[in-house]
């Protein structure tokens, strides 16, 4: 088999949203780009090395759009695993949950203790791990929500697993 890409950085445009959230919960560099604007998004692609995702096949025909994925399916989920299955993305449960999945940035974690005043006093008294974002200062935990994420794109890392599994059979 092929060796897996471990590094790749997305830009997707308004086509493909949904799709942008779940590359930045499995851990990817994702630039959203929310407007219909194709020259942000081919700015993007040059200035900051990365690749264009989107259903939008317009981009195909662009020369300055070269390092382009079309993606095919209307389901975000079948779009996350067809991108990670066609771009040989390697899938890490040690990256999930590691970027903001508001501005993008790679969250970094804090102490305990320095954010007492910024969170409800029940999430301070039964979370033990805290992690920030350097760029808007969101806070994250690892609660429910993040444990049903977590399972969602472990779910997801199983199908994609399979596919692969059975192509190479």
């Amino acid at each position: 088999m092929a060796m897996e890409k471990v590094f790749v950085r997305f830009v997707c445009d308004n086509t493909v949203g949904k799709l942008a959230r779940l590359l930045r919960m499995a851990g990817f560099d994702t630039a959203y780009v929310v407007d219909n604007d194709v020259g942000r998004v081919i700015a993007l692609c040059r200035e900051e090395d990365r690749k264009i995702v989107s259903r939008n096949s317009r981009y195909a025909e662009l020369v300055l759009a070269d390092n382009f994925y079309h993606v095919k399916v209307d389901n975000p989920e079948e779009q996350f695993c067809q991108v990670v299955i066609d771009l040989k993305l390697t899938l890490s449960t040690n990256h999930f949950l590691s970027r903001c999945l508001n501005c993008n940035r790679e969250l970094e974690e804090i102490n305990k203790a320095d954010i007492k005043e910024h969170v409800f006093p029940y999430v301070f008294k039964t979370q033990e791990r805290f992690s920030t974002c350097p760029n808007c200062n969101r806070i994250f935990w690892q609660a429910t929500h993040a444990r049903a994420i977590k399972e969602k794109l472990l779910k997801l890392k199983s199908a994609v697993d399979r596919r692969r599994q059975a192509a190479a059979d």
